[in-house]
């Protein structure tokens, strides 16, 4: 399923659910309601747009595929939505004229969001894994030249570190205030209970694609990240059925696994939450960050670092309360903000 989303849709006139006919005409740069161009040029090779990719953990997508728990997607749909809206404060577009050359914020976008509930299949079966692919168009309103324009994306790619720490803070916290117990694993997390084999055997994957990293000797990311969609499977003669995959899904798990995986979902052992974990966190961000005293960091990578460290017992507004409290000095370096500690 997916939805339109951004401030810049309502201008647009759209709402509700994607269909393929206006989705294709925004990508043409085109008003799907009027027919108008969007922004004045369309040049051949432009960037339509840009995509931001969401994903919970395995435990997880594993819990939303055996219980389809409406709770819990609504809890990821949230964390995605929360986490958009703050990029979309600060998109921003290029100013050229009467001699200018600066970037000036917009503040709106306009965005489809396209939800999945599994992962791309492999030998002809599905694994669960809920994410969500974010299409932002190449395109928002400027208010001072009342007028569509290009938006300036840099920042928010570079920020994607930040953005990813503080979606995965959003989701954690809901699946908390749903009384499950997570736990921290690296810069991610799982709900707390559900073994580590019976994580493994649904995530073929992301075995899958380890594997081939390891038989081709790739050590760089964007290797990695290369190898996915080149590996994919078609989904033909696969079952689309939520229920047909469930079903199968459930074959996969002993009667003890099952028996372990309802005990998480019943929340039989309550959820807890450190008390000052956000002092503690932030205490690591800054040691961790500043290598040397006089170091200088943009804020996000402050705060990001805190996130992961924190991630299950801190909030982000409460690390950035905490941030406020200490001793560091903040300036604006191109429009970003830096942070480095004050030398007294």
């Amino acid at each position: 399923m997916g939805s339109w989303g951004g401030k810049g849709t309502v201008r647009l006139g759209l709402k509700g659910t994607v269909d393929k006919f206006s989705f294709v005409r925004l990508c043409e740069n085109v008003n799907p309601r009027t027919g108008d161009a969007v922004t004045v040029r369309t040049r051949a090779k432009r960037t339509v747009g840009y995509m931001f990719t969401f994903s919970v953990p395995k435990s997880v997508s594993l819990l939303y595929g055996l219980t389809g728990d409406s709770g819990i997607l609504d809890a990821f749909r949230a964390a995605v939505g929360e986490s958009m809206r703050e990029m979309e404060r600060d998109i921003k577009t290029r100013v050229r004229k009467a001699g200018q050359d600066s970037d000036r914020g917009t503040g709106n976008m306009v965005w489809a969001e396209l939800l999945f509930a599994t992962a791309s299949p492999l030998r002809g079966r599905c694994d669960p894994q809920l994410h969500a692919f974010v299409f932002v168009f190449n395109m928002t309103w400027d208010e001072q030249e009342q007028r569509w324009k290009a938006g300036v994306f840099r920042d928010l790619k570079s920020d994607a570190p930040y953005f990813e720490a503080a979606f995965r803070v959003r989701m954690a916290n809901k699946l908390l205030d749903l009384s499950f117990r997570v736990e921290r694993k690296g810069k991610n997390f799982e709900i707390a209970g559900i073994p580590s084999d019976v994580l493994k055997r649904f995530s073929r994957r992301t075995e899958q694609i380890e594997g081939l990293v390891r038989e081709r000797g790739i050590i760089f990311p964007k290797g990695k990240a290369a190898l996915g969609p080149k590996c994919r499977e078609r989904a033909r003669g696969i079952p689309h059925g939520l229920e047909e995959l469930r079903e199968e899904w459930n074959t996969r798990l002993t009667d003890q696994e099952r028996q372990v995986v309802a005990a998480v979902y019943r929340r039989e052992t309550p959820s807890t939450r450190q008390i000052n974990a956000e002092a503690q966190a932030v205490d690591h961000a800054i040691e961790h960050c500043f290598v040397v005293r006089e170091a200088v960091v943009p804020e996000r990578k402050l705060v990001a670092e805190a996130l992961r460290h924190g991630l299950g017992e801190v909030t982000l507004e409460n690390i950035t309360r905490e941030l406020s409290r200490r001793p560091l000095v903040w300036s604006e370096v191109a429009g970003r903000k830096m942070v480095r500690l004050n030398a007294h």
